[in-house]
């Protein structure tokens, strides 16, 4: 594909910096020491044990590989590749032992061995793999040793030794310790490791019923209760069912089972609960089906007699989103004040919904009380905890807004606070809000330093090995782990231009996903280009407009099919696909939706063109009639007015009362998602005047 001149300039970085060192790099040989293959028993404790995290072999000297070199000699790496993709783990770990000490090939296989040997990987293997010096993956192969070591049964000793003092990740290094503790007569420390995994975890129905069966005389009752209701929270009616008699709460159970299937007789079977089971489950099956019956202030009534200490609830964060839809179903009642008591209630436990909890209670404040410093309140707590630029952007916004409407602080200062995050919906309304007219998109510039660190890292030589070797997909999870630890921009930067080089969208919008969610500015590296080609038939706006979708429905996957069925860059199904090439005279082809990007994109931009005239060219019902279809957006009109040329303020309202999540996210990453990529094409950026106006 043509490059611009930003990745023109990285490639260039890195053929300088790889090509006069090419030629070290032979049939993937390299000066390298040796791993130690140490005994299983001291594999075990010394790579899952205290202090694991230290353990590695002695540093081996940097040294450069060429593409040259990465395509030479590849056939014994490619058959103890095909051996572990066929399942053959023991043909696998002969080939590795057959391939010289000091190669590359050697520890690219030592390392597929240990994170996809399908469980079947012994714990000397994965040691081994955790000894490799800057390689990623170390929490993946952390799992997959506990998983090992649930096999190989090592001494108890061991085992309470290694997994005592960093607890396990997985539920077969919970059972394995669990057991060690038995086997040395601790049954409280037995019972100690299992509550969290009992309590919190979903497991499959032969796992449950193994540990009830060698675990169920030391699991109290509480922690079965704990189960059960978890479960219920989750809707996994059968996982409730298996412990519901022995949490001693079948009543609770049946009728809690009865709202979530639907069921006539859920509330005569909630009325019939014994006082001893009316636990915060109770009230929240009570206050679900009465929403779920259309008697919202009802519900309301019995959400407010709640419990709200998180310690009681089983499942805070489920209890949050119950709140939301109830609060939600009350605005649109016109009893704000309620809505806002129920949300500011919340309990939310992860960041991201006490973010969203904090957002609707300072939104129903501010803009449906009229109470600023309130709203401010709420959103000052989003900044407080909020971990990603979305949140951060939106939290400053509305503080900046607030501001404007007299609570504490300087609106100027927030709405700079919130530009900074310059590809966020909220951060580009920000920064037109203080009169900036563009956006900064910039392509990060990778030093020389950051070339030489790059091509001088093992997992980067793998991930070309392992192309080299067909094994793309090994390779992408090596890459996305890499993206996972990388924290230099001109590294990511690298990393996501080397996917992008084999024409790989998807996996470098997947770098710079994964970089901007750590919180890293990577600039346009989260908005890649290229993806289109130059025989899409799409002129003007419209390719921007086709990169902010295309990113967000498949994420350049060219080959992405839904559940639903809809398919490629665009997510078109194919009876959409059908109407819209017969209309633009083009002859269809169901098997082109998926393998050429020019075509999808050409009739998935006539048929944002066709949706942009059904709704007099606004882009908020586009892409919300886009998302949960153009019927319900007609229905949005009715319930919430028509935000088509109202003043800006009125229409970021008006996203904010659509009822889906889901689509008031979609709205919002589109939108912004289009803002950066006509930065990107054109220059411009006006998203005041788009959400206005429209087309």
């Amino acid at each position: 594909m043509p490059f611009d001149w930003p990745t023109r300039f990285v490639l260039a970085g890195v053929l300088a910096t790889i090509g006069p060192v090419a030629a070290l790099a032979q049939s993937g040989e390299l000066p390298f020491a040796p791993i130690p293959q140490p005994r299983p028993q001291a594999a075990i404790e010394k790579n899952f044990g205290p202090g694991a995290s230290k353990a590695s072999v002695a540093i081996r000297p940097d040294v450069f590989v060429g593409r040259d070199g990465l395509d030479a000699g590849v056939a014994k790496l490619d058959s103890g590749l095909e051996a572990l993709s066929d399942g053959e783990i023991n043909q696998a770990r002969e080939v590795r032992d057959s391939l010289p000490e000091r190669s590359l090939d050697r520890y690219v296989l030592t390392w597929a061995i240990a994170v996809k040997g399908g469980g079947l990987a012994p714990t000397s293997d994965i040691a081994a793999a955790q000894a490799l010096p800057d390689w990623p993956g170390t929490a993946a192969l952390r799992r997959n040793g506990e998983r090992a070591l649930l096999r190989e049964k090592p001494d108890p000793k061991a085992i309470v030794r290694m997994l005592s003092d960093t607890p396990p990740e997985t539920s077969a290094g919970v059972i394995i310790l669990a057991r060690s503790h038995i086997a040395l007569g601790d049954r409280e420390a037995a019972r100690a490791v299992l509550s969290p995994l009992w309590r919190m975890e979903k497991l499959a129905p032969k796992d449950e019923a193994a540990i009830i069966r060698e675990f169920g005389g030391i699991i109290p009752a509480a922690d079965h209760r704990a189960r059960m209701e978890r479960m219920l929270y989750a809707e996994r009616v059968n996982s409730a069912k298996r412990v519901a008699a022995l949490a001693g709460a079948q009543s609770l159970a049946d009728a809690w089972t009865a709202v979530i299937r639907g069921d006539r007789n859920a509330g005569k079977l909630l009325d019939k609960v014994p006082a001893d089971q009316r636990s915060a489950g109770w009230f929240f099956a009570k206050a679900k089906s009465l929403r779920r019956g259309g008697k919202f202030t009802e519900a309301a009534e019995v959400m407010l007699k709640a419990p709200t200490d998180g310690a009681v609830l089983a499942d805070a964060d489920a209890w949050w989103v119950e709140r939301r839809v109830l609060s939600r179903e009350l605005v649109d009642l016109g009893d704000m004040k309620t809505a806002y008591r129920i949300a500011a209630a919340h309990a939310a436990e992860s960041p991201a919904n006490v973010a969203d909890a904090e957002f609707h209670a300072g939104w129903y404040a501010f803009r449906g009380l009229a109470d600023a410093r309130t709203g401010a309140r709420h959103f000052s707590r989003i900044a407080e905890i909020a971990e990603g630029p979305i949140s951060l952007s939106r939290a400053y916004y509305w503080l900046g807004r607030a501001a404007e409407a007299g609570a504490e602080g300087d609106a100027r200062t927030y709405f700079e606070r919130a530009s900074v995050y310059s590809t966020t919906f909220y951060g580009q309304l920000a920064a037109q809000r203080i009169g900036r007219d563009r956006v900064e998109v910039g392509y990060p510039r990778p030093s020389m330093a950051d070339h030489e660190r790059f091509v001088s890292r093992e997992p980067v030589r793998a991930i070309k090995r392992l192309q080299a070797a067909g094994y793309d997909s090994l390779a992408d999870t090596l890459c996305r782990e890499l993206a996972a630890e990388l924290t230099s921009p001109g590294e990511l930067t690298l990393l996501a231009v080397m996917a992008e080089n084999r024409g790989d969208h998807y996996l470098a919008l997947k770098v710079g996903k994964i970089a901007s969610s750590r919180g890293i500015d990577i600039g346009s590296l989260s908005h890649p280009m290229g993806v289109i080609p130059s025989s899409a038939n799409i002129s003007g706006s419209g390719k921007a407009l086709a990169y902010a979708i295309a990113r967000q429905e498949s994420e350049f996957n060219i080959a992405a099919v839904s559940g639903a069925g809809a398919r490629g860059l665009l997510q078109l199904l194919p009876g959409t696909a059908k109407e819209v090439a017969k209309k633009a005279g083009i002859t269809y082809s169901k098997a082109r939706l998926t393998t050429d990007p020019g075509y999808n994109a050409t009739l998935g931009a006539a048929f944002l063109g066709e949706q942009l005239g059904r709704f007099d060219g606004s882009y908020v019902l586009t892409f919300a009639g886009y998302n949960a279809g153009p019927r319900r957006a007609r229905d949005w009109i009715k319930r919430y007015g028509d935000p088509r040329g109202k003043d800006i303020d009125t229409v970021v309202d008006w996203i904010e009362s659509i009822p889906f999540t889901e689509t008031r996210s979609y709205v919002q990453r589109v939108m912004e998602n289009y803002q950066v990529y006509k930065m990107r094409l054109s220059g411009k950026f006006d998203i005041v005047g788009d959400l206005i106006n429209g087309r």
